[in-house]
């Protein structure tokens, strides 16, 4: 239970606070439209880029240390998608890290492209290698669900991702760069809603349940999250910016939790490394926390900028 546990808080923040990162870089450009501004968002972005993709470090660490069935299957049936999540997960980091490393403005305009393709590509690639483990662990026999349902999972991610970056980006900014984000964010949400009933819909009908619990729980917690848009969309339109982001946290974190109730993945963990994974967890969650706190307020042109 407790490695379940830990697989699925990993993820799940990996998915929420790297999502934001990703749906940031992915409307850098639709949000920012002078380098200046572009800068300023990217500001926005700068403590928590390694903050949020620690979680997958941590995932992939539970994942080898705790479930090895599940890691041996993960990588026989998608290893291409794996590996395409790693490269546009560089990709992503090596456009924020270099972008402002020269002054050139083709140099920082084709490494602004690299973070948006990338940003949309790594989240495309997490939602195809989730719903391929839904389908293929164990292998459905219909065809049209090996297709049809990590294609969903996959815009479903890249979807919810964009929502969570522009509600970030609106929270952490201000003045115009805020209302672009608000108004980006606010189209984004029936999008994101839809794409989630739509896979928990292609999940039903196309994958045998197993029982009462794979049948039932996941969709309706992947409904739920759909349904976290008709609050974010009424608090980003009175400008409850705080309460929209939380909305669309929720909506973000539900469907990982679908999926691990779909999967139900068994641990067969080394009894020893239990201690250390629990000792390692208040240090992680308290370093996030501190992160968080610290850097609250929004950011402007004359703050400090590295990105």
């Amino acid at each position: 239970m407790i490695w379940s546990l830990l697989l699925v808080g990993a993820l799940a923040g990996w998915a929420v606070l790297d999502g934001m990162n990703q749906g940031l870089g992915a409307t850098l450009r639709q949000v920012g439209r002078t380098p200046g501004e572009r800068r300023t968002v990217l500001t926005a972005l700068g403590p928590f880029l390694l903050a949020g993709e620690v979680w997958l470090v941590a995932a992939a660490g539970v994942l080898l240390a705790g479930f090895h069935d599940l890691e041996r299957d993960l990588l026989g049936v998608a290893y291409p998608l794996v590996i395409a999540l790693l490269v546009t997960w560089v990709l992503r980091d090596a456009g924020v890290w270099l972008r402002s490393r020269r002054p050139g403005v083709r140099w920082r305009a084709s490494w602004e492209r690299v973070i948006v393709v990338a940003s949309v590509a790594l989240p495309l690639s997490a939602g195809a290698l989730l719903g391929t483990a839904l389908v293929w662990l164990p292998p459905q026999p219909s065809p049209t669900a090996r297709v049809v349902v990590p294609v969903l999972t996959a815009l479903s991610a890249v979807a919810v991702t964009r929502v969570l970056g522009t509600t970030f980006v609106a929270v952490r900014t201000s003045g115009v760069l805020r209302e672009r984000a608000t108004r980006l964010a606010a189209r984004s949400l029936p999008w994101s809603a839809g794409l989630l009933a739509a896979s928990a819909i292609a999940y039903v009908v196309l994958v045998p349940a197993d029982g009462p619990m794979t049948a039932v729980l996941p969709p309706l917690v992947v409904l739920a999250g759909s349904g976290s848009a008709l609050v974010a969309r009424p608090a980003l339109a009175a400008g409850r910016l705080h309460r929209a982001l939380g909305a669309v946290v929720v909506g973000g974190v539900l469907p990982v939790v679908a999926a691990a109730l779909a999967l139900a993945p068994v641990p067969s963990p080394a009894p020893t490394l239990e201690l250390v994974l629990l000792a390692c967890v208040p240090v992680l969650l308290a370093a996030q926390a501190w992160v968080r706190w610290t850097f609250r307020h929004p950011v402007g042109p004359r703050d400090a900028v590295f990105y």
